[in-house]
């Protein structure tokens, strides 16, 4: 593909998935067809998703070691207005993500729910920036602040290692928003 033609094709997708809730109700009726069909369900494509968004963050931020790299998720959160991130334990790697505009705006029900969307972008991310297979799972969620969801998704990292010591006991997770 030419260079001009490949970027009118960047600029098309880029402008097209620019509204994603309008892009996602034009998809919506093939999309369920096909994953009734292929046996998947929403939660493949949110977690595929995450993931491989989480390997372009891991590219944009380049050549960092594991403290940079949660101290620009944490600050990347904070920027965006998307939430906040922070470590919660080192042994093993323990990520929170608290006041979430993805997911954390469901209003509490008393049951856990999954956000495959998060645990794929953290594999994702520390798969890339660590150059090896991490295993990320949410643990656990619980009621935060104003009724929404927080999320602890741990991995199988351990930062405690000798080859971590460097790393802070806690990124923080930045200001609070009031």
């Amino acid at each position: 593909m030419a260079v001009q033609e490949r970027e009118m094709d960047e600029l098309f997708w880029h402008q097209f998935w620019k509204d994603f809730p309008a892009a996602s109700d034009y998809f919506s009726p093939a999309i369920k067809a096909l994953q009734s069909y292929l046996g998947f369900g929403s939660k493949d494509i949110l977690h595929s998703l995450g993931e491989m968004m989480g390997r372009k963050a891991s590219e944009k931020m380049g050549d960092k070691n594991l403290t940079e790299v949660l101290s620009e998720l944490s600050n990347l959160w904070e920027n965006m207005d998307i939430g906040h991130l922070k470590v919660v334990s080192r042994d093993p790697l323990a990520l929170e993500v608290s006041d979430c505009m993805i997911c954390g705006q469901l209003a509490g029900t008393g049951g856990m729910y999954e956000c495959a969307f998060h645990e794929g972008f953290f594999h994702g991310v520390l798969t890339n920036s660590l150059h090896r297979e991490v295993n990320v799972h949410q643990d656990t969620n619980f009621e935060g602040e104003a009724g929404t969801w927080c999320r602890r998704f741990v991995s199988d990292i351990k930062m405690d290692s000798p080859a971590a010591k460097s790393v802070p006991d806690m990124i923080p997770a930045g200001p609070r928003r009031a």
